[in-house]
């Protein structure tokens, strides 16, 4: 029987074992520390769900009501969105392209948290109209995007990254399909916590996200030839219009 022996290497000046490779670490870490913080986002969120079911039903509260119900469903599917994110974070595909420099990797995380920042303001008293129209708002577009998150599968980056180009679904009409209902479903958020600060967070998140969309296409227009193509049947978000 043959004895294989360890064998060193020598990399800038560091011995190291032969099977160091830094790609392959710093891909792991990138998949494990994202995938976890998003995952105890989704246990904090589930602990509101209980808490704010067993709140709402206690007793002298009367019978269960609409506003109840679409509360329970707007927080599931908020749930359910940060859930899919977790497990696509630990299953994408590798990138085969990156954009360079901070700002794009800046501006992705500054999008990806920006809106959190309105459920810090104290809540607006709006009358029932106004709160059912943000809570339809943050369903409908929470629920569509849990759909193209899906759709979108293990292409999903959160950076300015090539994976694999999808040109079909939702992006056969449009190439941000997912930040136009995360912008519907954060628009329902800013009339919950509606102020002029809010105002301003939101604005500055619809900046963030258009500086996005520049670096994603940028860096598929490298990655795939037939992106210009593509480009040129889709709208980027609104059919038609823009």
């Amino acid at each position: 029987m043959d004895i294989v022996h360890e064998q060193q290497i020598v990399a800038d000046g560091v011995w190291k074992p032969p099977y160091f490779d830094r790609v392959k670490l710093l891909d792991m870490v990138t998949r494990i520390l994202p995938s976890a913080l998003f995952l105890l986002v989704v246990l904090a969120k589930l602990n509101e769900q209980y808490a704010f079911i067993i709140t709402s039903q206690a007793p002298g509260n009367g019978p269960v009501s609409w506003k109840f119900l679409a509360d329970v469903v707007s927080r599931s599917s908020t749930i359910l969105f940060l859930g899919l994110v977790s497990i696509l974070f630990l299953i994408r595909l590798e990138p085969i392209k990156k954009a360079k420099g901070i700002l794009p990797r800046v501006m992705a995380i500054a999008g990806t948290f920006f809106v959190a920042l309105l459920t810090f303001f104290p809540r607006a008293n709006l009358s029932m109209t106004p709160t059912v129209i943000a809570g339809l708002l943050s369903l409908v577009g929470t629920g569509i995007s849990v759909f193209v998150l899906a759709h979108l599968g293990r292409s999903f980056s959160i950076m300015a990254e090539a994976r694999r180009l999808v040109t079909t679904g939702p992006y056969r009409i449009l190439r941000h399909p997912l930040y136009i209902f995360e912008a519907v479903a954060s628009f329902g958020v800013l009339l919950q916590f509606f102020s002029v600060y809010t105002v301003v967070i939101f604005l500055a998140f619809c900046f963030v996200q258009f500086q996005r969309m520049k670096n994603e296409e940028a860096v598929l227009e490298m990655a795939f030839p037939e992106y210009q193509a593509y480009k040129s049947k889709t709208a980027r978000l609104i059919p038609g219009i823009y």
